[in-house]
């Protein structure tokens, strides 16, 4: 039976690859077959999933179109296929650990993960013992009905012990795996690159006092090291007062970095630490518009304002496949066949297009800063339409049919349920999804959002955190001791935040935030807007 479910799963991996010859056999389904599989497609597939009965032939068919199965179209799928095993793998993969208990050694298997293991009790994993015996994850059963777990732990091998740290929570990790290791265990452990993922999770961890002070013990020059974990490294040296060896770290994390926004990241940290000239110099070379930049003063002549006027004919700017087509033949285009495709778009309503095209010109170099379709904004003050269009230009690059691989929409990249919540509440009537592509309803939405979230959140850069991460992870970032006075606050916490996508989008947006402030001939310190996130205000009611 499990050699039957590897081949399905296979199968399912096969026709999302393309591999098989996707087969159409209904008219119905008709609206798919001249699409291009394309996250646009993967959208549609999941709307059509979800709002229409189909048979089990027309969900596989729907499934063979797609491009990327990801876990929601994946259950979806599952709920409509006539197909036992796919539901009972669905059916798994969804269930509490407590509930897991109940069911066989196979769904066992599919479900349970090592977090899983954490919401258990002692007796509860020690019952799973026979039924798992032969699985990997057994291994691990006696770290979580040990008394001692911490010293279990340390008698895994490499490979095991990381993924073990890497795998259960950041709780689990305070409560029982907080204890100082040895350099010999450092050691040991340092030479596998899961190492960088563990480096990660100790550093961003404010609760974490012991374990992170033998993070002290790895090298510089470590090779396996990326510049990421070099550069968490290169904080929590800070953190320990040890300056000397946090500029060892900050100089390989230089030499790793491959983005300018990194080089300049550190850059930053090596003038914050040393007052040395020479690091602030070499960040006044930088072509990059970004948060180091702009808090040591550089002024950047490579912003360029973008407007235009007129209407492109024949073009939907609502139609995320005319944006799924024009990405892929910007593709393979030179910097003049570029320049030329973007004079095509050199419009009021097409804006958002030319201004990608010529950054992607000029590698990126230049800096353009449009704000397309600003009388749907004609009510708003500045620092809401800076806000607006600082998250537009992140979120989207102000592309009006955006769609994400998790299939937030439009140039706001609202999620579908939140899109509902608004319209039910502002009792939009006959609302489709769809709606979401058009810029008037996508920035009436993002303005009544934004002021949901600014009613409890006073910075841009925490209602930044916010729009991305969700307001309950704010709220546990605000409730975990993070933007409190102290030594290179609040740039530290600014760099802890937990959650990758969030730490960078926020970093992100708020340099857009200035830029467009600037832009709009208001004056900004960001350095005295930052120095509010220490200075908690009556009407951020997290931490009250």
């Amino acid at each position: 039976m499990l050699f039957k479910l590897y081949c399905k799963i296979t199968l399912l991996v096969c026709l999302i690859l393309g591999i098989t010859e996707a087969k159409f056999y209904d008219n119905n389904l008709s609206f798919f077959e001249d699409k291009p599989r394309s996250i646009a497609k993967d959208y549609y597939i999941y709307r059509y999933l979800k709002e229409h009965k189909v048979t089990s032939k027309e969900a596989w068919e729907l499934i063979q179109m797609s491009k990327n199965l990801n876990m929601t179209l994946f259950h979806l799928f599952a709920k409509q296929v006539d197909d036992k095993e796919i539901k009972k793998i669905s059916k798994c993969l969804k269930m509490s650990a407590k509930a897991l208990l109940k069911e066989d050694e196979i769904c066992l298997a599919v479900g349970l993960s090592l977090y899983d293991l954490t919401k258990l009790n002692k007796k509860e994993i020690r019952s799973l013992k026979t039924k798992l015996s032969t699985y990997y994850i057994s291994k691990f059963f006696p770290i979580f009905y040990s008394d001692k777990p911490f010293e279990e732990l340390n008698k895994l091998n490499t490979r095991d012990f990381l993924t073990l740290y890497n795998s259960v929570g950041s709780t689990y990790r305070k409560l029982h795996l907080d204890h100082k290791l040895s350099k010999e265990k450092i050691k040991e452990i340092e030479k596998d690159p899961k190492i960088n993922q563990m480096i990660k999770l100790i550093v961003t961890s404010p609760k974490i006092k012991n374990i992170n002070k033998s993070l002290l013990y790895i090298e510089p020059n470590n090779p396996k090291l990326d510049h990421k974990s070099l550069f968490f490294l290169a904080l929590n040296a800070l953190k320990q007062k040890n300056d000397e060896k946090s500029l060892k770290y900050l100089k390989e994390a230089y030499k790793k970095a491959y983005y300018k926004m990194d080089k300049d990241k550190v850059l930053f940290w090596q003038y914050k630490i040393t007052n040395d000239k020479k690091y602030r110099d070499e960040l006044f070379k930088s072509f990059d518009l970004n948060i180091y930049t702009l808090l040591a003063g550089v002024k950047n002549n490579r912003i360029i304002v973008s407007n235009a006027t007129g209407k492109k004919e024949n073009f939907n700017i609502s139609d995320p496949f005319n944006w799924t087509k024009l990405l892929d033949e910007i593709k393979n285009k030179d910097s003049i066949q570029l320049k030329n495709l973007a004079q095509n778009f050199y419009y009021a309503n097409t804006l958002p297009y030319f201004t990608f095209i010529m950054e992607k010109t000029s590698g990126y170099k230049d800096h353009y800063f449009a704000m397309p379709y600003k009388n749907f904004l004609s009510n708003a003050d500045k620092k809401r339409i800076a806000l607006i269009y600082a998250i537009a230009r992140q979120e989207s690059r102000l592309v009006p049919s955006a769609v994400s691989h998790s299939y937030a929409l439009g140039m706001m990249q609202f999620m579908p349920f939140l899109a509902k919540a608004i319209a039910k509440q502002e009792k939009f009537k006959n609302f489709d999804l769809d709606y979401m592509f058009k810029p008037e309803i996508a920035l009436k939405f993002a303005n009544i959002h934004l002021n949901y979230l600014e009613k409890y959140l006073f910075n841009p850069l925490l209602v930044a955190y916010a729009y991305n991460g969700g307001i309950g992870f704010t709220k546990r970032v605000l409730k975990s001791g993070l933007f409190k006075d102290g030594e290179f606050e609040p740039y530290m916490s600014m760099e802890l935040i937990p959650y990758d996508e969030s730490r960078e989008y926020g970093k992100k947006v708020l340099a857009n935030y200035a830029t467009y402030m600037q832009i709009l001939g208001e004056n900004l310190d960001l350095k005295e807007l930052l120095k509010q996130l220490l200075e908690p205000k009556k009407s951020d009611k997290f931490r009250n």
